[in-house]
């Protein structure tokens, strides 16, 4: 009964080995993938088709009997009428039987197909027609810090001050002795030019600025013009001429010359030397 309705009992779909999978290694996937099928459908195919066929054949057995019954009796012979309709409802039912267990056969096998494809792609192997996409993740960029809160008690760094200007600026020649940064009396009449100069600017900070000529080493150079410009600075805050709080004196040694220490054919330049000694006094805005 079931020779005429025999479909194959596995896949019918063609799958190949992953990239780097060995046959071995392809086989043993294809057995658990098979058994997984198997599972997913409840039975095998055979089995549905031979069900529906039996099944179909007796119901054709048991309709035709009765129906060959009905019209022996009606004329005056049963016996052979059930005998005929059996014979008949045997040959419909079977063949009715058989398509139906086929056609649920190709839908059990459709369904076995996809389970066991996606075991086999799950485990990875190839599918022909399946392509692979790789995920795309779209990178975002971090959201900036939250801005710092008093109540929070992270450090609020304020706006740096704006830079200190230049309002106005004297220049004045000390001469001190050589090696030297004491104020003598012949620096007297230039030192008040100073001390006038800061006062038409009440209430402003002031800044001294102290440089040597070239003569000496860099470093000798640069204590030396800290040392007189801070003997400038005292001499200012003795006199009254400002307050301690509101001056500020600095060195900067041979650096920012005037005018030249040496001549053009290299000789020294004691004029140019005598002008690049001095201080500044500048006039800064709060």
């Amino acid at each position: 009964m079931s020779g005429c309705a025999t479909l194959p009992t596995g896949p019918s779909v063609s799958v190949m080995p992953g990239t780097g999978k060995t046959f071995e290694q392809f086989q043993a996937d294809d057995a658990v993938c098979r058994q997984w099928a198997a599972q997913q459908i409840g039975q095998s195919t055979q089995q549905t088709i031979n069900q529906n066929t039996v099944a179909g054949a007796a119901a054709g057995t048991v309709i035709g009997a009765g129906l060959g019954a009905a019209i022996g009796a009606a004329s005056g012979n049963a016996g052979i009428g059930a005998a005929i309709g059996a014979g008949s409802g045997l040959l419909v039912g079977t063949a009715s039987g058989a398509s139906a267990g086929q056609a649920y056969g190709w839908e059990t096998q459709r369904r076995y197909n996809i389970a066991y494809t996606q075991c086999m792609y799950a485990k990875g192997n190839q599918v022909p027609g399946v392509v692979a996409r790789a995920r795309r993740y779209r990178t975002m960029p971090p959201p900036p810090p939250p801005p710092y809160l008093q109540s929070e008690q992270q450090p609020i760094y304020p706006a740096p001050p704006p830079a200190a200007r230049v309002i106005d600026r004297l220049t004045i020649h000390v001469n001190f002795d050589f090696d030297k940064s004491t104020i003598r009396k012949a620096d007297d009449a230039e030192l008040r030019k100073a001390i006038v100069f800061v006062g038409q600017y009440p209430g402003t900070k002031v800044e001294l600025e102290g440089y040597t000529d070239s003569k000496g080493t860099e470093q000798y150079n640069q204590r030396l013009s800290e040392k007189r410009a801070d003997a400038v600075m005292q001499y200012l805050i003795n006199e009254g001429a400002v307050d301690k709080a509101r001056i500020s004196a600095r060195g900067y040694g041979a650096s920012r010359p005037i005018a030249p220490n040496k001549t053009k054919d290299g000789k020294d330049n004691p004029k140019g030397r005598a002008e690049n000694r001095r201080v500044e006094v500048l006039i800064i805005s709060e």
